[in-house]
């Protein structure tokens, strides 16, 4: 495959259907075409795809090795993100470096990480929503859990009301996303209410089979509502 970004494109389904080594593998692909292109644009985009796949490997393994080449691949991505003035992926570039502190569990870090991405954020309402749950979540783990549920509700809400903009794999993805982290962050303080999000979330998973990675994370989340 020697179109980059075909090569990008088809790496996203396979990250998505859970085949991240594979996944990989197209993304170098992408990278060296990107590169060849001068596309800086599509070469930060890849590395981010590259990013989010370290990221599920690490969650899936249970080993933070992944998630240190997550860490070199967005540090990468935000110096070139500046070497090349394309201020218009900044946001998308704190917003993955957030992610990746909260693989650490340096929830402050994520914080203003994500913080910095949603007030700088510039593209679709939605995708904003999106943005503005994960910022939620790293505040509450902070500790200020008032404000971040306010946060993951808000961006829960956000996504609701934008629906029909984006893409509704993307809409399916961020929506259980948003009720997986509330169900998450509140079933210790208040169960009924986490387990009503939880039952939310599902009826999304359940509903689509391309969420292959949401599914396999749902039934783990379960076991904490059994």
């Amino acid at each position: 495959m020697t179109n980059p970004s075909l090569a990008h494109q088809k790496a996203e389904e396979l990250r998505e259907s859970d085949r991240h080594l594979e996944a990989l593998k197209l993304l170098e692909e992408a990278l060296v075409g990107y590169e060849k292109e001068k596309n800086y644009s599509g070469f930060i985009k890849a590395l981010h795809s590259r990013v989010l796949t370290y990221k599920h490997l690490s969650l899936l393994f249970d080993d933070l090795s992944f998630a240190v080449l997550a860490q070199k691949d967005g540090e990468a991505a935000l110096e070139i993100a500046k070497r090349n003035n394309l201020g218009e992926l900044l946001s998308a570039c704190c917003f993955k470096i957030g992610e990746i502190e909260m693989l650490f569990e340096d929830y402050e870090k994520a914080s203003e990480n994500y913080q910095k991405s949603v007030e700088n954020y510039t593209g679709s309402k939605a995708e904003k929503g999106d943005f503005t749950y994960h910022w939620g979540e790293a505040v509450w783990k902070s500790g200020d859990k008032k404000r971040g549920k306010e946060l993951m509700l808000e961006g829960l809400s956000i996504i609701q009301a934008n629906r029909s903009e984006t893409d509704q794999f993307l809409i399916h993805v961020w929506e259980s996303g948003a009720y997986m982290r509330l169900a998450e962050c509140l079933i210790e303080d208040k169960p009924e209410e986490a387990s009503k999000y939880f039952k939310e979330g599902k009826k999304i998973v359940e509903a689509d089979e391309k969420l292959v990675i949401r599914k396999r994370q749902y039934q783990e989340l379960a076991k904490k509502f059994s």
